[in-house]
């Protein structure tokens, strides 16, 4: 019940599922964000599975240590707002419940940005995912 109640009030909380995944509930705005600890940080994702990588922020990638003038801005994106830059990093371990995937390819946005987004880079090495009215869950 505990976690259930916390799940409602924090949405980007994933509860985990039989079978060791999990599931996020959709937000008041509608879309999902998930809490991960990426090499033990937390970081805050939007779910994109239109975003090929994962994408930092470029604060939240200062919160995970790296230093955004020795980084090369060399991967150009088409994104809805238009043609951004991005810097290759790779994550050690970005976990969200029991849900861990390690050595991840993405890459640090060259402008700021709200929220980091949590893309195909990682969802594709799930077992898979799925969406089901307000909740999206993750398998392992």
């Amino acid at each position: 019940m505990g976690n259930r109640l916390m799940v409602e009030l924090l949405p980007h909380r994933a509860q985990e599922t039989p079978g060791g995944g999990v599931a996020i509930r959709a937000g008041d705005h509608g879309h999902f964000v998930a809490e991960a600890l990426v090499n033990g940080v937390p970081i805050r994702f939007l779910v994109d599975t239109g975003a090929s990588d994962t994408v930092l922020s470029p604060r939240d990638a200062a919160r995970l240590g790296f230093d955004l003038k020795s980084l090369s801005f060399s991967r150009t994106y088409q994104t809805a707002n238009g043609t951004v830059t991005g810097a290759p990093v790779r994550l050690e371990e970005v976990r969200i419940g029991p849900l861990a995937v390690r050595d991840l390819r993405a890459s640090v946005n060259g402008a700021e940005m709200k929220r980091s987004l949590l893309g195909m880079s990682f969802l594709g090495r799930l077992g898979g995912y799925r969406v089901e009215g307000d909740v999206l869950t993750l398998i392992p």
